[in-house]
């Protein structure tokens, strides 16, 4: 069983890689199988097991993570975008980038541009009608939906370790699902290594993290290539205590997608 589990991981590892070198390639599922060996009835389910993300929604988020690159980067419109990394439909695509990003294409040059002149500090986001006391309480709350609370360290790696006034900024959240696509449900922007709360909420079980160094440029901070990440490995379901160490991603692991300075306080997108 541990032979055939490692060999499930490096066919799903394979296939990963296929997709985030062909994503703008019209590749179907069938390629995607061919790529890790299996055979299509088998590849769906193996890939998801193993990525906790289907290879269509994997090869989605490649794509997306492709887009805003350019958008960042060039200055084609989003038309040609759309089309350069695999779409064919703008509106399609300008809908499912702002579900998968947290906001549309042009609002992400309009988000690079205010990070150019605006400083992260430290701050919060948490749904409705949950405050900071009920997290001191740490209780069920059916009225607010809050299961609990989430007491956590976070960890980093050995570079993103800065000193006093260049720690990194870390983000912390909890997500829908194990994949960093939208916004988080509750978060929160940290300076540094460190310890963190957060309500816990039945839509939102996967709690993930990701950090970037404090000098970073608008574009590194919103279309990292290679961030470093990390994800609690099962879903939480009631008030724990968590440690978190975060690690560069690996090529074949899902983008980072979330624009999370767009969850700062005072910015406001353009409805």
């Amino acid at each position: 069983m541990k032979d055939q589990r490692g060999e499930h991981v490096a066919a799903a590892q394979r296939a990963a890689l296929f997709i985030a070198t062909h994503a703008t390639e019209p590749i179907t599922v069938a390629d995607m199988a061919d790529a890790a060996g299996y055979s299509q009835f088998h590849f769906t389910r193996m890939f998801a097991q193993q990525l906790r993300v289907t290879p269509n929604r994997f090869l989605a988020g490649v794509r997306f993570h492709r887009a805003k690159e350019l958008l960042l980067t060039e200055d084609h419109s989003v038309v040609d975008i759309c089309h350069e990394v695999g779409f064919s439909s703008p509106g399609t695509f300008t809908r499912r980038f702002r579900d998968a990003v947290g906001v549309a294409p042009s609002e992400l040059r309009r988000l690079a541009d205010t990070l150019t002149t605006t400083t992260l500090a430290p701050f919060a986001v948490l749904p409705p009608g949950i405050t900071e006391a009920d997290l001191t309480e740490g209780v069920p709350n059916p009225t607010t939906g809050q299961l609990g609370t989430v007491h956590g360290t976070v960890r980093l790696p050995p570079h993103l370790r800065g000193g006093p006034g260049l720690e990194s900024l870390v983000w912390i959240g909890f997500y829908p699902s194990p994949s960093p696509a939208g916004l988080p449900v509750t978060g929160v922007l940290r300076l540094g290594e460190g310890s963190f709360r957060l309500p816990l909420v039945a839509s939102a079980p996967w709690l993930l993290a990701t950090a970037v160094p404090a000098t970073t440029e608008p574009v590194e901070h919103l279309a990292n290539p290679r961030p470093a990440v990390g994800v609690h490995p099962q879903p939480l379901t009631a008030s724990a205590t968590v440690a978190l160490s975060l690690d560069f991603a690996a090529p074949w692991q899902f983008p980072m997608l979330s624009a999370l300075p767009s969850m700062m306080p005072r910015y406001r997108p353009p409805a």
